[in-house]
């Protein structure tokens, strides 16, 4: 118990308490939802593609175990694929809303939320499967966000769709990322220190402006969505990733302990923010990133004592 609670106060608690303070003092009126939607835009136009960025050039990938990663990845599409037929078939959703509630039960807040609580909680060698996983989730991003745009703008066609992400500052980063990572090239010092300077502002602001955005009032009438959502994301996604990478995959524990912490993280703030944009189930997404949140206070500290 002292082992959990050490976790608990160490490594998740300091993560967590920007997300506790953004939802704190919007519901004392001190910031709105505007005031958050304009974090959210420098994060996901600034500070998330230079997270990329600064993965991609301090990480040596070579000496990444990609049968890990890839089981990881595996049934993360999974639950993707098997979360969107589900709001097919029992909540109705169209295509769109089925492509959200996947984004949402399937990837984590690893960007903003598991790879913070890694870099406290584990040597900087046992976060590179989270660094994996994050390069390769940009590619699932990205084409998901093609699907939603096709879906959009059909008239338009997937020409259009694919074109559009040209201008996708986390596709631009990951691509010049991987390039510079590719070539073995030794990029600028400056380069290396402005884009982990810039990186560094995405956690705190980004769960600051969630704790904002989840403190508005929410339509309570799609509770059932919002619980599917969030059961998935942090009952059956542990389970799964367990599963693959314990039991079929063979690894150790402690091998696997840095990407399962990954799988029992909360829903991802993407999801919430593609929701807006494309006019989706926004309160049922936004309930089921605050209750998997709470779920997540609670299964990493143990999971880091095991």
């Amino acid at each position: 118990m002292a082992g959990i609670l050490n976790n608990f106060l160490s490594s998740v608690l300091p993560v967590a308490l920007m997300f506790c303070l953004g939802f704190w003092l919007a519901r004392r009126g001190v910031f709105d939802g505007d005031e958050a939607g304009a974090i959210l835009k420098f994060i996901a136009r600034i500070a998330a593609p230079a997270i990329l960025v600064s993965i991609l050039l301090t990480s040596d990938f070579g000496a990444a175990d990609l049968k890990l990663v890839g089981l990881y990845l595996f049934g993360e599409v999974l639950l993707y694929a098997v979360t969107a037929l589900i709001g097919v078939w029992l909540f109705r959703l169209d295509f769109k809303n089925a492509i959200l509630v996947g984004i949402g039960a399937s990837f984590s807040n690893h960007v903003m939320y598991a790879y913070p609580i890694a870099q406290f909680a584990f040597p900087p060698e046992m976060t590179l499967p989270v660094r994996s996983i994050i390069a390769f989730d940009m590619i699932i991003f990205a084409l998901s966000i093609v699907l939603l745009d096709v879906n959009a703008g059909a008239a338009r066609g997937v020409v259009a769709a694919v074109a559009r992400q040209a201008r996708n500052p986390l596709l631009l980063a990951l691509i010049f990322g991987l390039a510079v990572n590719l070539a073995q090239v030794t990029p600028p010092l400056a380069l290396v220190r402005g884009a982990g300077f810039i990186a560094d502002t995405a956690a705190p602001c980004g769960l600051f402006a969630a704790g904002v955005l989840l403190a508005a009032p929410l339509d309570r009438s799609r509770l059932r969505l919002a619980g599917d959502i969030a059961g998935m994301k942090m009952l059956v996604h542990p389970r799964l990733a367990v599963g693959l990478i314990l039991w079929w995959g063979g690894y150790a524990l402690e091998a696997a302990r840095s990407s399962l912490l990954v799988a029992v993280s909360p829903v991802g703030i993407m999801a919430l923010t593609f929701a807006n944009r494309y006019g989706g189930e926004r309160d049922a997404i936004a309930l089921s990133i605050l209750w998997s949140f709470v779920l997540s206070l609670l299964a990493i500290p143990v999971l880091l004592a095991l």
